[in-house]
């Protein structure tokens, strides 16, 4: 157990972070693509694909505990491994929202009126990009300006709102929209929160780069 073995596998975890990142968000992208396409293969092969986060999670998850079992690191080390399993975690509730955006299609589907998905969409790009960025900065251990990506998140949070409103609009107006407003809604709070972990992920990669405490609200 040298200091470089235990080195050699933060850094394997690294890279096992950064697979399950580019799985989370390809099934949250691919989760409001079927939702909004109502593409029911897709929705089933993004639904399948939580087999794979699941196992993903469990294998960091046990690599972590592994890591605290035997090395007991500190300092800087320590704040590695923290973020580490902030980020397996925030990264495996991201692909389970895109399985819950998945799991809508059916009923949106079967719906005999659809709700408008436009602002839903924007409102992905937008999650999908604060994604991005807080994985290349995990990746590249660099630091997002936390002032900006909060004001990205207010953003997330104001179309949010305007969606719920939205939706209880045309539910009121026509009934058979009810079914398709409710998974709209549903799919805007999933995208909300998963905003949410891009931010909680970005103050973990601020402590760990720089060992200073941010705070994204």
């Amino acid at each position: 157990m040298t200091f470089e073995t235990f080195h050699e596998e933060l850094d394997a975890i690294q890279v096992r972070l950064l697979t399950l990142a580019e799985h989370s968000v390809g099934m949250l992208t691919d989760g409001m693509q079927c939702l909004n396409s109502t593409d029911e293969e897709l929705a089933n092969d993004v639904m399948d694909r939580k087999i794979r986060l699941s196992a993903l999670h469990e294998e960091i998850e046990d690599r972590i505990m592994h890591i605290f079992v035997l090395y007991h690191p500190v300092a800087a080390d320590l704040r590695r491994v923290v973020c580490y399993t902030v980020m397996n975690y925030s990264l495996y509730r991201v692909g389970r929202a895109g399985k819950g955006l998945a799991k809508n299609v059916l009923t949106v589907k079967n719906g005999t009126q659809h709700v408008p998905m436009d602002n839903l969409m924007v409102m992905a790009d937008m999650v999908v990009a604060m994604l991005a960025d807080v994985i290349t900065a995990f990746e590249t251990s660099s630091v997002i300006d936390p002032v900006s990506l909060g004001r990205r998140d207010d953003r997330v949070d104001a179309m949010q709102s305007g969606i719920l409103r939205e939706c209880l609009t045309y539910m009121m107006e026509d009934p058979r929209m009810i079914p398709g407003g409710i998974e709209c809604i549903t799919a805007s709070r999933h995208l909300e929160r998963c905003g949410d972990h891009a931010c909680i992920m970005a103050e973990k990669i601020t402590f760990m780069v720089e060992g200073t405490r941010v705070e994204i609200r």
